[in-house]
Parts: C-alpha cells; structure tokens; sequence
C-alpha cells in the first residue's frame, strides 16, 4: 500500500533530482554569459582599434595635403617674384596667402587629431587590457563548471539511484499515476497538505479527501491532479 510517508519520501527526492538538474542547466548558460561578456570586451577594444586606425589615416592625408600647399607655396613665391606685371604679381600674392591661411587652418586640424590619437591610443591600451581580464574570468568560471559539473553528476547519478529504489515502493494504479505524473510535471506532481488545501493550488479539499490524508493515505487533487501526502 502506497503510504504518504512513500510519497512525501519520493516528493523530496524528486525536488533533490530537479534542483541538481536544475544546477547542471545553469552551469553551460553562466559559462555563455562569461563568453559574451568575453566577445562584447573583444568588439569594443576593435571598434576602438577601427576609430585609431581611421584617425591615423585622416592624420597622414591632412599631413600630405599640407605638404603638397606647402610645396605649391613655394613653387607660386617663384612665380611672384619673377612676375613681370603687377597684376600678376598681385593674384600669386593672394593665392599664396589664401594658400598659406589654409594651411594654418590644416595644422589646427591636425593638432586636433594628433591629440584624439593620443586619447583613443590609451582607450585601446584600456581596452586590451579589460579583454585580458574578461578572458582570465572566462577560464575561471569554465574551470569552476566544470569542476561543479562533476560533482552534480556523481550526485544526481546517487539521487536517482535512491529514487529509483524509493519508487519499487509503488505498486499497481498508483505507481502508473505517479509515473504519469511526474512525466509531465516532475516534482510538481506532488504536494504537501497545507491547512486544508492542496499545497499546489491551494484548493480546499473535501473531508473525505481529508480524512484519507488524516489516516496516513495519499491523494489525488481534484482541481489540479497533484499527489496530496501530509507530512509525518
């Protein structure tokens, strides 16, 4: 005869089997997240490599492009001065200052990016070295899984084991209902008597149901089908 104490045995060993269960999900998903962390530290320290790189290339043209107004400069001073005609004289001379303020303008604009380079340089540094940290914490939160992973195992491993002679207790219509039962709602599928309602829907129980419990004998819930046991 299947008794509450039978039932209240196999509802603690089935919570013992799904916590650890439970325990093994949630070490490949911690890992996942370690790994994420992992990829959005390596993105962000190459976005701020990509920003290094542009900028060293817009530095290296405005560079070029000044030197090249510095050498048209040059090349106008010596038509300037062998200009025979003032107006011609006068339109060099102009081209060369308006050469030369831009070239003024260039240098501010250089000055600026050689000094964002310098900042995003030290960003990258601080970046590089975020990653390292962030892959260090990789391997550890690997290792410690997978050292918990062994230990879950070899323990769910003891657990069904214990379950599995706790259910050679059940016999004939009980043990296929309870086997139903908990195919579908695992742990779920039993529930202990809370006052005088199922502790699974907290419906109240009639008081036949109730003097079954009251006389040692498990349940099935009317409103949500759960093995009702009382606690001995």
């Amino acid at each position: 005869m299947t008794t509450a104490v039978i039932v209240q045995t196999l509802h603690r060993i089935n919570r013992q089997k799904s916590d650890l269960k439970s325990q093994l999900v949630r070490g490949p998903r911690t890992v996942a997240v370690a790994e994420g962390k992992l990829k959005a530290a390596q993105q962000h320290a190459q976005d701020l490599q990509d920003q290094l790189r542009r900028s060293k290339i817009d530095v290296d043209s405005k560079q070029l492009q000044m030197k090249e107004r510095e050498d048209k400069i040059v090349n106008l001073q010596g038509k300037m001065n062998a200009a025979k005609e003032n107006r011609e004289y006068q339109a060099l001379k102009d081209q060369i200052a308006a050469d030369s303020q831009a070239n003024v303008v260039l240098s501010d604009e250089i000055l600026e990016l050689l000094e964002l380079i310098d900042e995003q340089t030290a960003a990258v540094a601080l970046a590089n070295e975020v990653t390292k940290e962030v892959a260090l914490e990789l391997d550890a939160v690997t290792k410690r899984v997978a050292d918990r992973k062994v230990v879950l195992e070899s323990e769910l491993a003891r657990v069904e084991k214990e379950l599995a002679e706790a259910e050679k207790n059940l016999t004939g219509d009980f043990k296929r209902e309870y086997e139903r039962l908990v195919c579908l709602k695992g742990e779920d599928a039993m529930a202990e008597l809370e006052g005088k309602c199922c502790g699974g829907c907290y419906q109240s129980l009639t008081p036949q149901l109730l003097d079954q419990l009251l006389v040692g004998n498990p349940i099935i819930c009317p409103a949500c089908g759960r093995l009702i046991y009382q606690d001995r």
